[in-house]
């Protein structure tokens, strides 16, 4: 009867205090992780937020989707207005480009729904698609050219948007990891969810620690990836994301809503959308992986770890964060192999 007793004690026991499997995490990093899940273990005012791209997942939804779009040239706007969509708000002296991109979207217009990338026009329409995109970044920044290449969605619905991610997503995550596109050398295609986000996001769970999304990318696309079928399971009510004002038809237009997670300002969102539920408090842990995610891994006074994922930076907010040591734990990464490694630092593609 005493062995029995000690072998339920010592089951209950690594039941309430199960760590998260070594895998591929920097053993510094899941020990933090270990000890905030236990220290917050049972309180319904503890809660985690995750930014999805680069984060939850490797790699980034949005492009994933766009890609669906270009590869069966899928659009859902009126063909005729695709020199008017893309020009506005451009500077003039893209003009002369986006009217070649135009010249090639008529040339493919007739393969609409179809698979195109073997068509040479197609492989130009990518190429010079992604370059100018690159070249308004540099331009605009990051943020207003994330704007300009989520035009591919006007006058998709809702639905149809979900529809789209359910297509793209199994067909990106089956990548295994990101490459590098033949046709756009300056993009990174693919998309990985890895066992140990998924255990993370279970072991919080079963602590009664709360987990959400608050990501730029779509909120109708998160629905699909950050959901049950993804092995992710997070409750619908807990995603927030980028949406798109609709039309009087309830298609999308190429606007952002006012009230929707914005680069930046994710503090701001998180405290007026989830604290409340939480009787203000503000959130135990985030993690993000990029200047957009910043400020919420920087400006919360009562935020017991922030967890980032290493990354190519170019911005040095950045690399003072990551060696600011404190609450900051830094994650590496294979991204080719879109797997976790047991380091601070990554791999890349």
């Amino acid at each position: 009867m005493a062995r029995l007793a000690f072998c339920v004690i010592a089951l209950w026991a690594f039941a309430a205090g199960a760590a998260l499997d070594p895998g591929g995490w920097e053993p510094s990093v899941r020990e933090r992780l270990d000890a905030l899940i236990e220290k917050n273990r049972g309180n319904p005012d503890a809660y985690a937020v995750f930014d999805f791209d680069y984060t939850t997942a490797i790699g980034d939804l949005s492009y994933v989707c766009m890609w669906q779009i270009l590869e069966t040239f899928d659009f859902k706007f009126n063909p005729d207005d695709f020199g008017k969509l893309m020009a506005e708000g451009v500077a003039p002296r893209h003009f002369a480009e986006i009217d070649a991109l135009a010249a090639l979207f008529a040339k493919l217009r007739p393969f609409a729904g179809q698979e195109v990338t073997g068509r040479p026009e197609w492989r130009e329409f990518v190429r010079r698609y992604w370059a100018l995109y690159r070249s308004i970044q540099d331009e605009v920044g990051a943020y207003r050219a994330y704007l300009w290449r989520s035009r591919v969605f006007t006058g998709y619905t809702p639905l149809e948007l979900r529809r789209l991610a359910e297509a793209a997503v199994p067909r990106a995550l089956a990548s295994g990891g990101l490459r590098i596109d033949v046709n756009a050398p300056t993009e990174k295609r693919g998309l990985a969810i890895t066992k140990e986000i998924k255990d993370l996001f279970s072991e919080l769970r079963k602590a009664g620690i709360a987990v959400y999304i608050v990501s730029g990318s779509y909120r109708d696309t998160l629905l699909v990836a950050a959901g049950r079928s993804s092995g992710l399971d997070v409750p619908q009510g807990n995603i927030f994301g980028a949406e798109l004002k609709k039309d009087a038809d309830g298609r999308f237009v190429a606007e952002m809503t006012d009230d929707c997670v914005k680069s930046g300002f994710k503090p701001e969102f998180i405290m007026a959308r989830i604290a409340p539920r939480h009787h203000g408090a503000e959130p135990v842990l985030t993690a993000g992986d990029s200047m957009g995610d910043y400020t919420m891994l920087t400006e919360f006074k009562s935020l017991q770890l922030a967890l980032v994922f290493h990354r190519n930076w170019k911005e040095k907010e950045m690399f003072s964060l990551c060696a600011s040591g404190g609450k900051v734990a830094v994650q590496g990464r294979d991204e080719a192999k879109g797997i976790f490694i047991p380091f601070h630092e990554s791999v890349f593609p």
